[in-house]
């Protein structure tokens, strides 16, 4: 992925990412724009050339042509290589064909190579498409978060 991809990228993952945080009730919609570019600028705080962070994209093996884009982290810690699907995406048009699971088997075998014994992702409740898929290709829950909305509160 060049630079101008990465940042067409960010255009389309700041307020995709924004929406989905005030829909599920954790930001305001006043700061929503402003959290998601701050939260991305911490992550990612020498862009597309921050170490440990890889993106591609996804191309059809028939046409060549981009049917998604996939973000991941590596590093070091705790004596093991951890291996993290940031983002995966497969543009609405393209989705069903088997692109998702071919990118993450690559990602398997990636993982693998740089000596990682586990891939983790993090998948919504609400995604029940991603929730199926990741079941399907063996992926179990780690961890859980709780949340519970107040009375009164907004």
């Amino acid at each position: 992925m060049d630079r101008a991809e990465f940042d067409a990228l960010l255009e389309r993952a700041i307020p995709r990412r924004a929406a989905k945080w005030v829909e599920r009730g954790i930001w305001t919609q006043e700061r929503a724009l402003e959290t998601a570019r701050k939260n991305l600028a911490k992550t990612l705080p020498a862009g597309l050339d921050t170490p440990g962070n890889h993106f591609l994209k996804v191309l059809s093996e028939e046409d060549g042509r981009s049917v998604g884009e996939v973000w991941y982290s590596t590093e070091e810690e705790g004596g093991k290589v951890q291996f993290w699907v940031e983002w995966i995406e497969i543009y609405t048009e393209h989705r069903r064909k088997g692109y998702a699971s071919e990118v993450l088997q690559r990602l398997e075998e990636a993982a693998a190579r740089l000596g990682a014994d586990r891939i983790g992702l993090t998948v919504w409740n609400d995604n029940p498409n991603a929730l199926r898929l990741y079941s399907k290709l063996g992926y179990l829950p780690a961890n859980m978060n709780l949340t519970k909305r107040l009375p009164g509160r907004s």
